[in-house]
């Protein structure tokens, strides 16, 4: 291949950071220089300071950061055109061999750019916004806009089979690939088990309780708030809750949850930890995880904490579902079934016997998420372009 530029395009620079990073690796090897566009500025669920480190990385993996005032907000047509024609112009000028797009926004603008540039697209769709039980506003704005654009798509990847099943016998790509998510290293999960005691004293965690954790963005989707309501129905001061991530302050979610402990008088049972780079650790702490989102392309916090040893309690919606087997892998409910997820978890919280070997056992269901093996199919998809 004479051309060994690529783009790689998102809305938020923090997807191609939390997410990317393996990829643009496998690129750096395949001898590409790679170019990641996204907006470093707004809207990034994670610290500034994280975002800066991710630039100095780049660098060090033959790579550049590029800024487009790209938008989560569909009707910010104003910014999302304003990124759009930036697009474009980098493209022209710097004439990539190929663009890898993510995130519904940033997929749009790549694969309008690469269409009137000439460029091939490969599109990851890490969770289609349309599924089985999702909003009907979501099937009306979503899946025509999906739909459409597939037409200027080469390759698009599926994370969940769900997704894959639906683009591939109702869609226009040209090839259609489904891949097990981004990869995680499950053996770097399972060797901080030996961190359990001394993490959860540092929590203030005893012996006898029972500890929960969940770790993602603080958003409205991620339904953290459920789990609040489930444990001030069971009212124990025994079983704590640790939830680990950054609030973006588009929905206010961070404002609501600490409304919710304060109004349920929980301030010694839950306990926001902000965004932390140490989950590895947190999950060893931990007695089970609890991930009640209400969407999930896949979601890599329920395949880190299996690997890491734990039961998982989730909501039984689309991606979550590929992995997370109500009674096998712990318990799985509807996303506002409050009183479910109560159940389930005092349920685990007595049971301590039957939740340690569910998740001894979700150790090897995790392995098929290893990242070794995703790694060999990207490899090979982004050779095939």
């Amino acid at each position: 291949m004479k051309n060994k530029k690529m783009l790689m395009l998102s809305t938020t620079a923090a997807m191609s950071e939390q997410f990317n990073k393996n990829n643009i690796l496998i690129l750096e090897k395949l001898g590409y220089e790679v170019t990641v566009a996204g907006n470093f500025k707004k809207g990034n669920p994670i610290p500034d300071d994280r975002i800066r480190d991710f630039c100095v990385w780049l660098r060090e993996h033959n790579g550049k950061s590029y800024h487009i005032p790209a938008t989560r907000k569909v009707y910010d047509l104003v910014n999302n055109t304003k990124a759009l024609l930036k697009v474009i112009k980098l493209i022209r000028h710097e004439h990539y061999a190929f663009i890898h797009c993510h995130t519904p926004i940033g997929s749009v603008i790549g694969r309008i750019a690469g269409y009137i540039t000439k460029t091939p697209v490969i599109y990851t769709a890490h969770g289609l916004h349309f599924f089985k039980g999702s909003p009907i506003r979501n099937w009306i704005l979503y899946y025509p806009v999906e739909k459409f654009f597939s037409r200027f798509t080469d390759i698009m990847i599926l994370i969940n089979y769900e997704d894959y099943n639906r683009v591939k016998k109702h869609f226009h790509a040209k090839k259609v690939v489904h891949i097990s998510g981004v990869g995680i290293d499950t053996e770097d999960f399972y060797s901080h088990r030996k961190n359990r005691d001394v993490m959860r004293a540092s929590f203030g965690i005893e012996d006898n309780d029972f500890l929960l954790v969940s770790v993602g963005e603080l958003s409205s989707r991620k339904n953290h708030e459920v789990i609040i309501k489930a444990l001030h129905e069971l009212g124990r001061k025994d079983i704590k809750y640790l939830i680990a991530g950054h609030g973006q302050g588009k929905d206010n979610a961070e404002e609501h949850l600490k409304k919710l402990i304060k109004e349920y008088n929980m301030d010694d049972v839950v306990k926001l930890l902000g965004f932390r780079d140490d989950v590895q650790d947190i999950y060893a702490a931990a007695d089970a995880l609890a991930f009640p989102s209400k969407r999930e392309g896949l979601g890599l916090a329920g395949i880190e904490a299996m690997a890491s040893g734990l039961p998982i309690i989730t909501s039984n919606i689309n991606g979550i579902n590929e992995y997370s087997i109500h009674k096998k892998t712990g318990f799985s409910f509807a996303p506002d079934d409050v009183f479910g997820f109560a159940k389930g978890i005092a349920y685990m919280a007595k049971h301590r016997d039957w939740s340690k070997r569910v998740g001894e056992k979700n150790i090897e269901r995790a392995k098929k998420y290893d990242y070794h093996k995703i790694d060999e199919l990207m490899e090979n998809i982004y050779k095939s372009i």
